[in-house]
């Protein structure tokens, strides 16, 4: 029989931890909430691109099936009970952290000089550099901004995201161009 400190430090962990990046995901959904509301009031004229919804409504369901579990092994004793039960509650909470967070992760919005992504709108112009990430289980693209900055996207919209770069910087040289001729 295992002390009640022992499940209390064990409990205080998971719980701690689930919490926490549980609030995380939250946060930036709200924060995105807010900065979407300001960024539409500006830019009415955008377009949306969504990047794989499977991936967050296929974590609301995993949410959902394993908070059902935890229920289920509530009402049914099990061996280990606290432990089997504290398992499934803090998955099943970090995966609604991570619906939230994939949700904002997989939308961008595309405007005539850039896009609004997260939080904050890239210009166009500042991106740099695209460069495949190569050692990571997924295939993620790092964008390098002229202030320094980096973020990372998905392979999808990184390379949606270069061929608008390359297309804006190509009407622009034909611009110049003309105007040049002039």
């Amino acid at each position: 029989m295992e002390s009640l400190w022992v499940k209390l430090i064990v409990g205080l962990i998971f719980v701690g931890y689930t919490g926490y990046t549980t609030f995380k995901s939250i946060r930036l959904y709200v924060t995105f909430k807010k900065k979407f509301e300001n960024f539409k009031e500006v830019h009415k004229d955008y377009t949306l691109y969504v990047d794989n919804q499977i991936l967050w409504i296929a974590s609301g369901i995993l949410s959902g099936f394993s908070l059902a579990m935890a229920f289920y092994c509530l009402k049914n004793p099990v061996e280990q009970q606290f432990y089997v039960v504290m398992a499934y509650l803090c998955i099943g909470i970090v995966f609604v952290g991570l619906a939230f967070e994939t949700y904002v992760r997989k939308r961008c919005f595309f405007i005539e000089e850039g896009i609004f992504y997260v939080e904050k709108i890239y210009r166009f112009r500042m991106m740099i550099r695209f460069e495949q990430r190569k050692r990571s289980l997924f295939k993620n693209i790092r964008i390098m901004m002229a202030d320094g900055e980096k973020f990372e996207v998905s392979h999808k919209l990184g390379l949606k995201l270069e061929e608008c770069s390359k297309t804006r910087r190509a009407k622009k040289k034909s611009k110049q161009k003309q105007t040049g001729d002039k």
